[in-house]
């Protein structure tokens, strides 16, 4: 066994840790309580459990309530959580985790090796788990001496404690007796924060976990509030029953005097996904006129009043495995348009489905824009609008798209690992289920630092060569805050408040 190398994360200043200051209510003995509420866009689209789920609203939920193995600092580079230390073998198939001694469950039990191997082996043996899309190459966990984990993998994978960074321990016992389902309405974790109640579509809510082995939470409570209305969540942070809410870039201006608006570059990126093993997107002319097609820019700039970047591939630069090296694909429409003409396509009708309102800021303008400009060439684009909820069964339950559809990958770990996966890997956003692309994303995990970097800049000049999907922007994250409120966001957007202070 050698001690692993710290595996390449985007270490930038941007990935920090969320500090807010917030005061609401009184307290008995007259002090004010120490409180904030954030608004979320939705409910996660699967129950609440974290080896189910894996939404961007849920992880806000999880990292207060469990813990992980490592997790993310405020400079991006993975730390020890519940795994004091950990290492691989030579060939990166095994990898082995000491875990810390003394830490407590909720429920007063103690968190052991077993509790670990048992979440992870429950992911594994779930179809439905959603961390499990992202962790493939593990095949089990097992108990190991000296109070460790040994966990055996398919083939290398060095981004693997990366993966782990997303995983939040639960106890063993407590899950078998109430079941999944029960277990999500009543979750046990060992975080800095206990469940308190939870409202269905309407708020999550946790409080300070005053026995927590590690430093204690400062905030009494956190009140997570589901607000899915984007001028709803302007208003709230502006009436003040909100501390702080993301917003569209629409709005940057109209928040600005009324409340505080703080900025800056998501992890993050929105692409078009496509099925491209049948209909006129199986022809890789088609495709490649398609994306020739769309002025990236012209989104950017018109559409979220330039508060985002054109995006060069399907990993943002603040993520992990981000090639500086690979261009985007210049807008041609006169070559798109002799591509088409060349091509077996005769102006079948390609949908674009999208969810309006749902985690994509503006994107009933974005799709409408796209479809002008496909349709400028010569495609044939009906745009199809659903709600959030429908639009992630058609692509993570059932894997139904019959054309092109709007959508975003952000991953919370800051690594490329699972976006590559997920997209070109075999995942639910892989159409191609291409064997070039499959091996290409293995070449990313059996390799570090620059030679790492290299392997991933294959894989998206791949992806331009080929357009399986569409990257199209990297967009700008702001969130309206309330004047007494001091907020820093972090790349990937999750309400962190394990560590926080006002100061």
């Amino acid at each position: 066994m050698k001690p692993i190398q710290r595996l390449i994360v985007a270490a930038v200043a941007c990935v920090m840790t969320t500090v807010v200051s917030a005061c609401s209510g009184v307290a008995d003995g007259g002090e004010a309580q120490r409180t904030i509420t954030v608004a979320q866009l939705a409910d996660p689209t699967r129950q609440p459990d974290p080896i189910i789920d894996g939404s961007l609203t849920g992880f806000s939920w999880y990292y207060a309530t469990y813990d992980s193995l490592v997790k993310l600092d405020k400079k991006g580079e993975l730390v020890p959580q519940l795994a004091e230390e950990w290492s691989s073998s030579e060939d990166l198939r095994t990898w082995t985790f000491k875990i810390r001694e003394g830490v407590k469950f909720h429920d007063g039990t103690d968190l052991t090796p077993e509790d670990v191997a048992f979440t992870f082996n429950s992911i594994m043996a779930n179809p439905a788990s959603n961390p499990r899309s992202y962790m493939q190459p593990l095949e089990r966990a097992e108990v190991g001496e000296n109070n460790t984990v040994k966990f055996h993998l398919s083939s290398p994978w060095a981004p693997f404690p990366n993966a782990t960074s997303s995983v939040g321990i639960v106890p063993k016992a407590a899950y078998e007796e109430m079941g999944s389902q029960q277990f999500a309405q009543n979750p046990i974790g060992s975080g800095p924060y206990k469940f308190k109640k939870r409202t269905t579509g309407v708020n999550y809510i946790v409080e300070r976990n005053d026995d927590y082995w590690g430093s204690a939470a400062w905030y009494d409570e956190v009140k997570f509030m589901i607000v899915a209305d984007e001028a709803a969540r302007v208003n709230g942070v502006i009436s003040g029953s909100l501390d702080v809410a993301i917003i569209s870039p629409n709005q940057v201006d109209t928040v600005t005097g009324a409340a505080k608006v703080v900025s800056q570059q998501s992890n993050g990126v929105v692409f078009l996904g496509m099925n491209s093993a049948e209909g006129p997107l199986e022809d890789k002319d088609v495709r490649n006129a398609l994306e020739l097609a769309i002025n990236k820019q012209a989104i950017v700039s018109n559409v979220l009043d330039g508060r985002g970047d054109v995006a060069t591939q399907m990993i943002a630069p603040l993520v992990g495995g981000f090639d500086s090296s690979v261009e985007a694909t210049k807008y041609d429409p006169e070559r798109a348009e002799e591509l088409l003409e060349g091509s077996d396509y005769n102006g079948e009708e390609i949908v674009l489905a999208y969810a309006s309102g749902g985690r994509i800021a503006l994107s009933d303008q974005v799709a409408q824009a796209v479809q002008a400009m496909l349709n400028e060439v010569g495609f044939n684009i009906r745009l199809q609008g659903m709600d959030q909820s429908t639009l992630s069964d058609m692509i993570y339950t059932n894997k139904s798209a019959s054309g092109l559809y709007l959508n975003t990958y952000a991953p919370s770990q800051m690594d490329g690992d699972p976006v590559v996966e997920d997209v070109f890997g075999g995942g639910w956003n892989d159409y191609a289920m291409s064997d070039e692309s499959k091996d290409l994303v293995q070449e990313t995990r059996m390799s570090d630092g620059e030679e790492r970097i290299r392997a991933y800049g294959d894989l998206m000049r791949f992806n331009v060569e080929n357009t399986l999907l569409v990257p199209l922007y990297v967009p700008e994250s702001s969130y309206a805050v309330s004047n007494r409120t001091e907020f820093v966001p972090r790349a990937d957007d999750l309400f962190v408040f394990a560590d926080v202070s006002p100061n």
